[in-house]
């Protein structure tokens, strides 16, 4: 894992997500993360997993445009919980409402501004509305034909941020 900064985001990035399709995005993701947590952040090494393998209970947000796929944050070991804590600067940390609303406007905050970028560089994308998904329900509703899996740790906290491309 890599200690994550300010100064450092775009080198974590490049060095644990690398040549994916998704490094540009991920990297919006990691720099609203450094600018919106407040509390320390590691990134680990990337991986990819085929199919439904490695899906879990999470909040994803599709992109749409001529690739869609879907922007989600998965927990580990209370890793929404120190999102949703980081982002709103609130401790509910047993109030599930709460940590999927937070966590929710934290991704779509992070899409959002993604979008908006994307548009100044001709790459049209929308958004639709975040969906919390247990692992069972993920698995049918995305369809995955591959998910990138990019490990954070917030605090003691882990989480995934996970790119899932869906089977057409």
């Amino acid at each position: 894992m890599y200690a994550l900064n300010k100064d450092n985001v775009r080198d974590i990035t490049e060095k644990c997500i690398g040549e994916s399709e998704f490094e540009r995005h991920a990297l919006y993701a990691l720099h609203f993360m450094t600018e919106n947590i407040h509390t320390s952040i590691w990134v680990g090494e990337s991986y990819s997993s085929i199919g439904s393998d490695g899906i879990s209970s999470g909040l994803y947000q599709k992109l749409t445009g001529s690739s869609p796929y879907y922007l989600g944050f998965v927990d580990l070991h209370e890793g929404l919980t120190a999102i949703a804590k980081g982002f709103a600067g609130d401790e509910f940390e047993n109030d599930i409402e709460f940590i999927r609303d937070a966590t929710g406007e934290f991704i779509n905050r992070i899409n959002g501004e993604y979008v908006i970028a994307s548009s100044k560089s001709d790459m049209m994308l929308d958004m639709e509305p975040q969906l919390f998904l247990e692992e069972t329900e993920a698995a049918k509703v995305l369809k995955p034909s591959s998910i990138l899996h990019i490990p954070v740790k917030i605090g003691n906290s882990e989480a995934e941020m996970l790119f899932v491309k869906m089977n057409s």
